[in-house]
């Protein structure tokens, strides 16, 4: 899908959430896929706008995944402080107010991470290791604590383009599991991921009690 007009304003997100609404509307009324079993994934600026769909989209996305990318939460503004003032600048123009005095309230109103509740859709985190796991914690702490399906892994690199071939595996090889699970109720039989797939079904049975 491409990008939306608008970049650096708060009407980024939106506008891109309508034209994922649109694509799956149109696919689905060609007959191509079934609107009710669809997933999303974002990396890097697009997690903002996955998580923006989350919250919401008029789809119920069976599953969603999110790698090393901005979530505009607020501690992803606060890991930006004292950083090229133009990572916050771009952050500020996206939600259209400082996070902080007057601006706080717009920027609660605005930011994803601040509307988590409504969210039922099983989210895959992935960051990397240092500054990337403080980036990423916001979300999945935020669903964790409310008991949502999330699971966080943390990749033992500091590339956001992924070259390492362990990395790239772990991360996009990752995914394929986590879709194939949500989408397919598939497991690979590969013991080494024995552990992913009991902490997975452990998520897919406490949706069910609830």
């Amino acid at each position: 899908v491409r990008d939306c007009a608008g970049r650096s304003t708060p009407l980024e997100a939106p506008c891109n959430v309508d034209g994922y609404d649109s694509a799956v509307a149109q696919l689905s009324k060609e007959g191509l896929v079934d609107s009710s079993w669809v997933g999303i994934i974002g990396f890097s600026r697009t997690v903002f706008y996955v998580l923006e769909a989350l919250a919401t989209s008029s789809i119920h996305f069976k599953a969603a995944s999110i790698t090393d990318g901005i979530t505009l939460g607020y501690m992803d503004y606060l890991e930006c402080v004292g950083l090229p003032s133009e990572f916050n600048d771009e952050k500020v123009g996206m939600i259209g107010s400082e996070p902080f005095g007057p601006g706080l309230a717009e920027w609660v109103k605005a930011s994803p991470d601040f509307h988590l509740d409504r969210v039922t859709t099983p989210l895959r985190v992935v960051a990397t290791r240092g500054a990337g796991v403080v980036e990423m914690w916001e979300p999945y702490a935020l669903l964790e604590a409310m008991h949502k399906p999330v699971d966080l892994v943390v990749l033992n690199t500091r590339e956001h383009v992924l070259a390492d071939p362990a990395m790239r595996l772990a991360a996009q090889g990752g995914n394929v599991d986590w879709f194939r699970f949500w989408l397919q109720g598939y497991e690979d039989p590969d013991s080494a991921k024995r552990e992913q797939y009991a902490r997975w079904r452990q998520l897919r049975d406490g949706m069910a009690t609830k």
